[in-house]
């Protein structure tokens, strides 16, 4: 009996040992991704402040190579031994984030000496930095799929409220460091100024990713569940099988069975062929299951989703940008994002009171309705005092001066062009505005994806899911792709009131596209039928 309770005892122990591992090393994962995630913004503005073009081009880069290497990616991480992907995803995501601070630094630090050999030097600069970027996100995504994915999941096993307790977890660790990390990021570069920036976010990856290392290393040796070797899906290999076949079927028929040599190597080319095409898994899963995905009715409340995603409305590398040009310091930014992240918080926390409350299905349109209340300010923002919208202007009204603010302003380390918005930004109306409303509606914005979500696990049948959902992850990054498309067209600040008035029109748009879905499930808006007998009512096919 004593010999049952100390391995009962130890074998508890050794889960909660096994959990920390696992929560520190994600810890370090996300306050790295989220510095990294909000640094980037401000390091391309400084480095192109004449407009958006640079944060533009890296958005949409991003974008497009997420649709296009996102599949595929997750195909090979499949198909590699399960510490082999966690240990080159985490090492190679570290290092050319490391070598992108180096480069960033080197440019910001040296500027003058630099573009005196050539101003070709600084656009193949920013062709490297965003090289970089997109290189190490894709890794990142690795990263995630490899142990958030697979690790955790093998780690449970069967056990599963210890898998629901630990998901849990982990998202409690990704919202606390969308607050705490651009906090402290914009604490060191309202101060030290954004070069020391750049070497701050570059030491932080480099000594993390030891310490990350070792948490990954001593978990593995530590569960034996992820020394197992894994079930990898035929599906894939069948599929590049399949074509290889019809390729000789068509290319095949007349040839010679003497002639070996040339076949086999017409069949190893073929095969490479059949596989690069999984460079296009995102729009050809666009194309493939539209017709699974659009005949269930929740479609337009997916549509709905991915029309959110085309909005310069929230605190990404663009709007981000955008307020540095206005004269907001790194430190009021980082604020801002915290404040913004709170919201979103808020409404998670109250998403489950307004769905019993409400119903499923109303909860998404009042989430929405909440969203644009909060952004009608942004809209306003545009005709406010400070505002630079003008569109017949023809050219920025913003000008880089020779003289830096923090000549003038020594208490505030403004990495800026001394322009008059920099020195009365507590003036600037319109920029406050823009950034309360955007601030406000994430407690909306998070309802109705919370709502919609939901609304696809229970609406989707259990074969189709990934098909579904595969078109939906397709759809969200083809509209966010438009965005920095977008985005690239209008990149002067004089034209970011333009954006703001498209993004909202597409937001209302996204309303609209939910209300012809609750038409569709027989709902009628703020009617008196009771709570509960909207509750059970679930979304039809």
């Amino acid at each position: 009996m004593a010999l049952d309770i100390t391995c009962s005892c130890c074998g508890k122990r050794n889960v909660i040992n096994n959990n920390c591992f696992v929560y520190l090393s994600h810890f370090l994962f996300a306050w790295g991704d989220r510095m990294w995630g909000f640094g980037v913004g401000l390091f391309l503005i400084n480095l192109s402040f004449e407009s958006l073009h640079l944060t533009a081009a890296y958005g949409l880069c991003m974008s497009l190579s997420v649709l296009l290497f996102g599949a595929l990616v997750g195909d090979v991480i499949d198909k590699i031994h399960r510490f082999k992907a966690a240990q080159v995803s985490l090492l190679l995501q570290n290092i050319f984030i490391i070598l992108c601070a180096i480069l960033i630094y080197i440019f910001l630090a040296y500027t003058d000496q630099i573009l005196s050999a050539g101003q070709w030097i600084r656009y193949a600069a920013y062709v490297l930095i965003i090289l970089l970027c997109v290189i190490s996100q894709l890794a990142s995504m690795a990263r995630k799929i490899a142990v958030e994915k697979d690790w955790v999941v093998e780690m449970c096993g069967e056990d599963h409220d210890r898998l629901a307790t630990m998901t849990a977890t982990l998202r409690r660790i990704d919202l606390s460091t969308q607050i705490l990390a651009p906090l402290a990021t914009g604490f060191i570069m309202g101060y030290s100024g954004v070069e020391f920036g750049a070497v701050f976010i570059g030491a932080w990856t480099f000594v993390s990713v030891f310490v990350a290392y070792y948490l990954l290393w001593k978990l593995y040796n530590t569960v034996p569940a992820l020394k197992k070797l894994k079930q990898v899906s035929r599906s894939q290999d069948k599929t590049i099988e399949e074509c290889v076949a019809l390729n000789q079927i068509n290319g095949n028929e007349t040839e010679e069975d003497g002639n070996k040599t040339s076949s086999v190597s017409h069949e190893r080319q073929t095969k490479i062929k059949c596989q690069l095409t999984g460079v296009l898994t995102g729009l050809k899963r666009l194309y493939v299951g539209w017709p699974v995905y659009a005949k269930y009715n929740v479609r337009n409340a997916g549509l709905a989703l991915a029309l959110l995603y085309m909005t310069v409305l929230g605190f990404d590398g663009v709007t981000v940008g955008y307020a540095k040009t206005q004269g907001v310091s790194e430190l009021l930014i980082g604020i801002m994002m915290a404040l913004s992240a709170s919201f979103g918080i808020l409404g998670t926390f109250l998403y489950p009171f307004m769905r019993t409350r409400l119903g499923l299905a109303r909860t998404g349109i009042v989430g929405l309705s909440l969203q644009i209340s909060c952004l009608l300010f942004c809209v306003i923002s545009v005709w406010m005092p400070g505002s630079k919208f003008d569109l017949t202007s023809g050219h920025s009204v913003t000008t880089k001066n020779e003289t830096n603010c923090s000549e003038i302003l020594p208490n505030r380390n403004v990495t800026l062009p001394c322009t008059e918005d920099v020195l009365h930004v507590s003036d600037n109306i319109s920029v406050w505005m823009l950034l309360a409303g955007i601030i406000t509606s994430r407690f909306g914005l998070w309802v109705a994806d919370l709502t919609i979500s939901q609304l696809y696990m229970e609406s989707v049948e259990e074969l189709e899911r990934g098909k579904v959902n595969g078109v939906q992850i397709s759809l969200n990054q083809l509209v966010d792709l438009l965005k920095y498309l977008l985005v690239v067209l209008a990149p002067y600040d004089y034209q970011f009131g333009l954006l703001v008035c498209i993004s909202f029109s597409c937001i209302c748009l996204a309303w609209i596209c939910y209300a012809s879905f609750l038409r569709k499930t027989n709902d009628i808006l703020f009617s008196c039928k009771s709570n509960v007998q909207n509750e059970s009512s679930k979304p039809q096919r």
